[in-house]
């Protein structure tokens, strides 16, 4: 199989360096303006270029993974290239329809994905075009699934999963600095805090997820009345930790639907 990633910014080199790793991809072909910005070496798989319609002539499934802004242009460009073809679309906010518009004889997947692809440990949704094959399907879970979890949701559900997961490790991020600077306040050496703030999210994450154990259940259980744990709960909560990450995710999934809107109007 040979697989072309048009866009090689850091999802898109992700998956490349993903896909490459797997004895049924033959080829990977990455596209990108500026080649020197990609991450050397590469491996032996992957070729890089500028050649848009020279990487969606030769490959068997295209991933498309440029900005919104730089849609329009790359979907005419590779339009008659693509016929027959699967095509995996990471850009945020372009509709199937608008897709298959550009695309009319492709087999076509909306998907989003998340900066942890690097890693392959992404939250990875995907939607389905209408005409796709038994083995389209099972190719497009082979390559999502490289990067590290998957589901199929309704298109519908994708701008909000754009805002929780697309954007989530921005606000992770942003939650493991505050917990390293509290560590810096209460007297720990700063990779000391970090260290223990990556890891309890990491052991976090697991346990819920390995143990089937619920949140509630899980704070209950650190929960001991007039303890340590409660007084920190109690700070979080008068500072409406909970409620501000609500309204950011919603405030994200408005984004998205604005930047969808737009590019609807405008093309």
């Amino acid at each position: 199989m040979i697989i072309a990633v048009l866009g090689a910014g850091k999802i898109g080199e992700a998956v490349a360096r993903a896909v490459a790793r797997s004895p049924k991809v033959s080829l990977v072909l990455v596209t990108k303006r500026n080649l020197s910005t990609i991450r050397r070496p590469l491996p032996r798989k992957i070729q890089a270029s500028t050649d848009n319609i020279m990487a969606a002539k030769k490959a068997d499934v295209l991933i498309l993974a440029v900005k919104a802004g730089d849609a329009k242009h790359l979907l005419d460009e590779i339009s008659t290239h693509t016929y027959g073809k699967l095509v995996i679309s990471f850009m945020a906010a372009i509709s199937l329809s608008k897709l298959q518009g550009h695309l009319p004889r492709a087999r076509v997947v909306r998907a989003m994905t998340n900066m942890a692809a690097i890693v392959g440990e992404a939250a990875t949704a995907y939607s389905p075009g209408p005409n796709l094959t038994p083995q389209d399907l099972e190719t497009t879970q082979f390559i999502l699934g490289k990067l590290g979890e998957c589901l199929e949701l309704p298109e519908s559900q994708l701008d909000a999963v754009t805002a929780l997961s697309g954007s989530g490790p921005a606000y992770i991020a942003i939650l493991i600095d505050a917990l390293v600077t509290a560590g810096l306040k209460v007297g720990l050496p700063r990779d000391t805090a970090f260290k223990l703030a990556t890891q309890t999210l990491v052991g976090t994450s697991k346990l819920l997820r390995e143990t089937g154990m619920g949140v509630t259940e899980l704070r209950d259980a650190v929960t001991t009345p007039a303890g340590t744990t409660i007084a920190g709960i109690y700070e979080l909560e008068k500072g409406s930790f909970r409620t501000s990450v609500i309204n950011a995710v919603e405030a994200a999934t408005q984004a998205a639907e604005r930047v969808a809107k737009k590019f609807e109007a405008e093309h």
